[in-house]
């Protein structure tokens, strides 16, 4: 596995989390990501969902923070995200960070509460991120590792963390979170 190759994938998804453009990641970054995918689903942030999905990237931002080694500072810029993740990989917590906060948003991608993701709900929060559709599409089908025709929260941190660990470009995981090249 190339360190250069998660570097560059890592470097990709700063600039997608800089909601600012400013060259800094913040909390108020991290945030601006949660309430976007709230308001494209129609969820207040006020509702169990909405507050769940702010903690979670409340939670994120906390880990990511700590594992920077910056407790204190209000943001980080490229190099300090880039060494967060690198330490998150090497420790084996990927999944300690992003747990949460994925576990909200599945919860909440899951509209009609019934323990799992369909494909309809998965598309409309992917494009809640403006990500293709197509390469939403094929994300879903690597995804549904059993093949129900669902999604659940376990498959869906399989790739997540598959994403965070893997410099793999095409991976389910590399589709969801736009962090192909």
């Amino acid at each position: 596995m190339s360190e250069s190759q998660l570097r560059a994938k890592y470097v990709r998804r700063f600039h997608t989390l800089d909601s600012a453009g400013d060259g800094y990641l913040d909390q108020a970054d991290v945030q601006e990501r949660a309430q976007r995918l709230l308001d494209a689903l129609g969820e207040p942030a006020s509702t169990p969902r909405g507050t769940a999905v702010k903690k979670g990237a409340a939670a994120f931002w906390e880990q990511l923070v700590k594992l920077a080694g910056v407790q204190g500072k209000d943001r980080l810029d490229e190099e300090a995200f880039v060494g967060a993740l690198l330490r998150a990989r090497e420790l084996g917590t990927i999944g300690d960070l992003v747990g949460p906060s994925v576990e909200a948003h599945v919860a909440l991608v899951d509209r009609d509460g019934d323990g799992s993701v369909s494909l309809d709900e998965f598309l409309q929060s992917q494009t809640a991120f403006g990500l293709p559709v197509a390469d939403s599409r094929r994300a879903f089908e690597q995804l549904d590792l059993d093949g129900d025709g669902l999604v659940d929260v376990e498959e869906w941190q399989r790739a997540v963390i598959d994403f965070y660990t893997s410099p793999e470009e095409d991976s389910a995981g590399a589709l969801i979170m736009g962090g192909r090249s």
